[in-house]
Order: structure tokens, then C-alpha cells, then sequence
């Protein structure tokens, strides 16, 4: 009797576990399944809800992580991470082996007044205008051959560091990432930068996305390299696709090819008008609409 009453112990001892170590692989299996979003905490704030409301009635289990672009690269190379959302600034790559989709953008864009006659500007002229390591220093709006009576003393201004995206952005693309010269005017309030704009002919502000057109010229920028000036772009859709215009921030949706199967629903949601319209709403620029139908039919054929 005691030696069958330990046999059936035993038996019972290994069945559980064999149970738990299948409950256990089963856990796993499904943590396995849920797609681990990552991503720049900058474009977090006007998508991530509606990610996890979509993916939620589609049935995808995801997992987001949105701190910050360096961790999410990092994750997205080593594999802790199924796809992501990069901010990559200019001269800047995705991770090696990766495929990218343009989701976003973010810019900064140069003004004036209407009546200032000049239309276009360098990232050199910038620079002088901008940068405390200015040489030589811009002041005068004859440096850069506007010739108008009315006009003499360049007047700059710029969004402040409560805008810092926009500030970072300017000195890194315009300025070498040199600081801005005390003799810059920094605006706490964006409105109020845009009405002195309307008010002095003679000033030239750096913001974010504009809506408020009235009486503000945006002016087109060139990208100066080796004393050399690019052609002029104006800020638009296209010129940020194209990364013609020099002062963007474009964001890209990244993955491993590997990955692709795991993460298609994902990306198509990404993709989708539903979140192109939140961006839209923002200080940032979805991908036009052809570029992300682009992007959603080259998931079908990256197989």
C-alpha cells in the first residue's frame, strides 16, 4: 500500500511539473506575442493613446515604451524592442539592418514681416544673426543686401526653452549647436512673438509650426556648407519628405525586417489617418498621405 500510495505521489509530483513548466512556457508565449512599441517621448503625448485604443479593438497586444529615441535605437538593435519611433536628426541614422517609414515631422521655421522684401536666407546668414560665436556678427539688414529705408537693426527673436525642441533643432541644424548670443531676444509666449513680428518690419523670429499667417512671411532656407549655399526650400510637406529643407526633425517608424509579420498591424495603424490627424492637430506634420500608402503597401510586398 505505501508503495503505491508513493507511485501515485510521484506520478502526481511530475504531472504538476509538467503543468506548470507548460503554464510557464505558455506565459511566456504570450508575453512573447505582444508587440513592444518604443519611441520618442516628443510625439508620445499626441499618439499614444490612440495607438492602444486601436490596437485594442484590432486585438493586438502591445506594450509601449515611449522615453525617448536613444533607448528605443538601442532596444530596436538588440532586439528587446519589435518596432519603434525614431527622431533622427539630420546626418543621423536608423539602426543598422532596419527598415524605416516616415511618420512625422517637426521644423523650425524662420519669419519676418510681410513688407521685409527678403525672401530666402542661409543657415550661414543664421548663424550670424544667431550664434554667439557669430563671425562676423550680422546686425544690420544690408548684410544681407535688403536694402529698404525703413529697415536697419536686425531685430532677432526666438520661441523660448519652453519650446526647447524648437531651440535644439535651430542650433543644431543652423547654428553648429553653438549657443544663442545674448543680444537674442528669447519670448516666453509664442503669440507674442508673432505680434511683434506684425509690429517691427525690421524683426526676424525662429517658432514652430505656424497657423497664424497674417502679415508673417516665411522665408525659404538654404543649407550653407564650405562657404557654398544649397538651393533655397520653402517649409512644406514635401521639402521635409525630401529633407530638403534644412531646419527638420523628421521621425521615422523603424524595425528589423525579421520583425515585419509581428509588427505589420502595428505599422499599418501607425500609418493610418486616425494618427496622421493627431499629429496633424500638433506642432508637428504627418507624412503625406501618399508617402504613408506607400509605406502601408510596402508591408505587403517586404516579405
Amino acid at each position: 500500500m505505501k508503495t503505491f500510495i508513493c507511485a501515485v505521489f510521484t506520478v502526481l509530483f511530475f504531472l504538476g511539473s509538467a503543468l506548470a513548466d507548460a503554464n510557464g512556457k505558455a506565459s511566456a508565449a504570450g508575453a512573447s506575442k505582444a508587440v513592444m512599441v518604443m519611441g520618442s517621448d516628443l510625439i508620445a503625448p499626441q499618439i499614444e493613446a490612440k495607438l492602444k485604443e486601436l490596437a485594442k479593438k484590432q486585438n493586438i497586444d502591445i506594450k509601449c515604451d515611449f522615453s525617448g529615441s536613444n533607448d528605443a535605437a538601442k532596444a530596436i538593435s538588440d532586439g528587446s524592442a519589435d518596432i519603434a519611433i525614431l527622431a533622427v536628426p539630420p546626418g543621423m541614422n536608423t539602426p543598422e539592418s532596419t527598415i524605416k517609414m516616415p511618420i512625422a515631422f517637426h521644423a523650425a521655421l524662420v519669419i519676418v514681416n510681410t513688407i521685409n522684401p527678403l525672401e530666402e536666407i542661409s543657415t550661414a546668414q543664421l548663424k550670424g544673426i544667431y550664434s554667439k560665436n557669430a563671425d562676423p556678427r550680422i546686425e544690420l539688414w544690408r548684410q544681407l543686401n535688403v536694402k529698404n529705408i525703413g529697415l536697419r537693426n536686425v531685430m532677432p527673436l526666438i520661441t523660448s526653452l519652453s519650446d526647447n525642441v524648437i531651440v535644439e533643432l535651430f542650433k543644431y541644424c543652423a547654428m553648429d549647436s553653438t549657443n544663442i548670443g545674448p543680444w537674442v531676444n528669447i519670448i516666453d509666449k509664442k503669440q507674442d512673438i508673432f505680434n511683434m513680428i506684425k509690429a517691427n518690419n525690421s524683426a526676424i523670429a525662429i517658432v514652430g509650426k505656424l497657423r497664424d499667417k497674417n502679415m508673417i512671411k516665411i522665408l525659404a532656407v538654404s543649407k550653407s556648407k564650405d562657404g557654398k549655399n544649397s538651393y533655397a526650400f520653402r517649409p512644406d510637406i514635401n521639402s521635409f519628405l525630401n529633407a530638403d529643407y534644412p531646419l527638420t526633425l523628421p521621425f521615422y517608424i523603424v524595425f528589423k525586417k525579421e520583425k515585419l509579420e509581428k509588427v505589420k498591424g502595428v505599422a499599418q495603424i501607425l500609418l493610418g489617418d486616425d494618427i496622421a490627424e493627431l499629429i496633424d492637430a500638433s506642432d508637428f506634420y504627418s507624412a503625406p498621405k501618399n508617402s504613408r500608402e506607400k509605406s502601408i503597401f510596402d508591408l505587403d510586398i517586404n516579405k
